[in-house]
């Protein structure tokens, strides 16, 4: 039997061979400004630098609807499969003069490798956490964009949580330009962090990480306890949303 080809065979070829892929127009201009203005209104009073706040699935429907968002949660369940879940959910405000400057990879480094050693390229890595960022404003070098190494999740590298580093096979960072409801979806392996905000405003981007369902999620383990949902956001879930935020039906 022939097997059934994605819909989205594209934007996986390029995503496990780069490692990330930007989605355009993920969202309309209405829900880009009911996103920012639900990260502005959760940051009030606070004083202002890099910051995460989360989850935002907990401040009302606008952003209920972005942990099964269409444009982009049918690629994410191809990449981690359709049990996958969320691990976190944060808004990120990144004010004039701040930004997570230090390249990294997200959680931990998941395929170290040695010096010398190289994966061989036949091979697809698995993917266990996928990292979505929803930009809320246009993203130009001046508002610090993220910026990736293509193919680095290949590297099996630590990177020390350093402000510099080499080329990765002799490809050099990129900076991702994007337009407000855009999307970057990309493995949590890659080399990325947010160039500095040389702008005079703050940077809003929603992010979403999803991970394989044997992951322990940070709203679990964040708290030492066991997270559950707020009844009313569960209530007005569907079954697909109710699984992605860790609602699983107990079957004897």
């Amino acid at each position: 039997m022939q097997a059934m080809i994605s819909q989205y065979a594209k934007e996986l070829e390029q995503f496990h061979k780069d490692g990330y892929i930007v989605f355009r127009n993920a969202l309309n201009a209405e829900q880009v400004a009911a996103v920012k203005n639900g990260i502005q209104e959760a940051f009030e009073g606070k004083h202002e630098k890099v910051m995460l706040q989360g989850p935002m699935f907990e401040r009302g429907e606008v952003f209920e609807s972005l942990v099964d968002h269409p444009a982009v949660i049918d690629f994410v369940e191809e990449i981690l499969g359709t049990d996958c879940q969320l691990s976190s959910m944060n808004g990120m405000r990144t004010s004039s003069n701040n930004a997570v400057s230090k390249w990294h990879v997200d959680e931990a480094l998941f395929f170290p490798l040695p010096d010398g050693i190289e994966i061989d390229p036949r091979i697809q890595m698995p993917v266990y956490l996928v990292n979505a960022l929803y930009y809320l404003d246009d993203i130009t070098e001046e508002m610090g964009p993220t910026q990736v190494v293509p193919g680095s999740h290949r590297a099996g590298k630590h990177l020390g949580f350093t402000e510099e580093i080499e080329p990765y096979k002799g490809v050099e960072p990129i900076s991702v330009l994007a337009k407000a409801g855009d999307c970057l979806v990309f493995n949590s392996q890659v080399w990325h962090r947010g160039a500095p905000n040389t702008s005079n405003a703050s940077r809003y981007v929603q992010q979403i990480i999803y991970r394989k369902k044997f992951i322990v999620p940070h709203l679990s383990h964040d708290n030492n306890a066991v997270y559950k949902a707020p009844q009313e956001v569960l209530d007005r879930a569907t079954a697909r949303r109710k699984r992605l935020l860790g609602f699983n039906e107990t079957i004897f």
